[in-house]
């Protein structure tokens, strides 16, 4: 028990899980923003393609190519989502997962430039957020101590304790 009567807290105790404020904060609003803007960017490619006249918009893009940026769209939210469950539940895989999907998220980025749906600006300026997300996953300590340090052994089946 502390001095006021509570319980100690892990902080005091040391290995207390650091929790999900200040730039680790900040990343989660950026990634939030980033799937609403993908999900807009899917849908109105989706209305886009299918009334051409209405939106003035007269190229053709191949339905391929569509297809592909949808797909892949569709795999970053997707993605993303099961990232804000891993944080949600302070999961050590959260770290790996946030630089792949960062990393991911680039790969295609690159590819839809490749494909035509992407300008040379375009493709550069929305890679920035994700290579700094990447970094930050894997430099950060605020990171380590969120999602790493202080984690509880899982229990075994047996209910015996290794030591």
């Amino acid at each position: 028990m502390g001095l006021s009567g509570k319980p100690a807290t892990r902080a005091r105790q040391g290995g207390e899980l650091s929790g999900i404020r200040g730039w680790l904060l900040v990343y989660l609003i950026g990634l939030t923003a980033l799937v609403l803007h993908g999900s807009v960017l899917t849908i109105g490619s989706i209305v886009v393609y299918a009334h051409r006249s209405v939106t003035g918009s007269h190229s053709l893009v191949p339905l391929s190519s569509l297809m592909f940026y949808i797909i892949t769209n569709v795999i970053l939210i997707v993605y993303a989502i099961y990232l804000f469950m891993l944080m949600s539940r302070r999961r050590k895989s959260a770290i790996i997962n946030n630089i792949v999907f960062n990393i991911l998220s680039v790969v295609f980025l690159v590819s839809w430039h490749i494909i035509g749906e992407k300008s040379n600006i375009g493709t550069i300026v929305d890679s920035v957020p994700n290579l700094v997300g990447a970094a930050y996953f894997l430099l950060s300590k605020r990171v380590k101590n969120t999602f790493v340090v202080g984690m509880r052994p899982k229990p075994s089946l047996s209910g015996a304790t290794h030591t």
